[in-house]
């Protein structure tokens, strides 16, 4: 079931699960994962690139000041705005019987990210779609259309091999503002 970052329990739901965010506005990407520990909430930083990895330490503790989600270094205290991106479970060169499963637990999106293709089930249309080489939100790729799952991994073979990401939570731009909901 994809998760709702406005839930009380978002953490909870995502905790063990892989996260990207960003610190502050930097346009590094950093990879993470949730870990909820009693009443406190952690991301134990896992990959960035190297000058991001100094900026973040090893662990952040969660946060919240003046309704915006935060990020405080557990070595110093140093305290960061957060936007999280994506949580997700990672998927190395995932099946048509994965992409199955997560579809009958409620997800409908999932990210290759080396690769920036993006597929998703349209509910409105009942058809799977995939936007290969998405360069960001606002500019698309080629896109193809897929009646199901099987059709799709019989069609774009060459394109679901690789390191996937079954998303549980994706930030939106809200409509008409052009900005992340954080929290």
């Amino acid at each position: 079931m994809m998760l709702d970052i406005k839930d009380k329990n978002f953490f909870e739901k995502a905790d063990g699960k892989s996260v990207d965010f960003y610190l502050e506005d930097d346009m590094f990407e950093i990879e993470g994962k949730i870990s909820v520990e009693g009443d406190d909430r952690f991301i134990m930083v896992i990959d960035a690139v190297s000058h991001m990895l100094k900026i973040a330490g090893e662990k952040l503790k969660i946060g919240e000041k003046y309704g915006r989600l935060t990020a405080s270094r557990i070595e110093d205290g140093k305290v960061f705005d957060l936007e999280i991106n994506r949580v997700f479970v990672p998927l190395v060169n995932p099946n048509k019987e994965d992409f199955e499963k997560e579809f009958a637990n409620g997800i409908t999106q999932f990210f290759n990210k080396p690769d920036d293709t993006l597929v998703w089930y349209d509910s409105q249309t009942e058809k799977w779609n995939m936007e290969v080489n998405k360069i960001n939100m606002f500019c698309s790729g080629d896109r193809y259309e897929y009646n199901s799952i099987d059709e799709m991994f019989e069609g774009a073979k060459e394109y679901l091999n690789g390191k996937w990401q079954c998303i549980y939570f994706s930030a939106e731009v809200e409509e008409g503002e052009g900005e992340f909901y954080n929290g």
